[in-house]
């Protein structure tokens, strides 16, 4: 079940995500529900090795966020 972060203020969500991937184990995966598209959080993601992001819409007006360590 994804962590809802909506309700949380500015840089709380981003603070919370960044130290997930850094702490999942290969082959493990975290999930997320975010207000809007979190751009800022995009190029810090990209330079974490090995790990793969990707985001739908959460039916709600929010976006899920999904993260895997390879």
């Amino acid at each position: 079940m994804p962590l809802d972060l909506r309700q949380l203020p500015p840089p709380e969500p981003m603070d919370i995500i960044l130290h997930q991937a850094e702490s999942l184990s290969p082959g493990k995966c975290a999930s997320f529900v975010l207000p809007h598209f979190p751009t800022p959080l995009l190029p810090l993601l990209d330079r974490m090795a090995g790990i793969a992001y990707r985001f739908e819409l959460s039916g709600d007006c929010g976006v899920l966020l999904f993260l895997e360590r390879a």
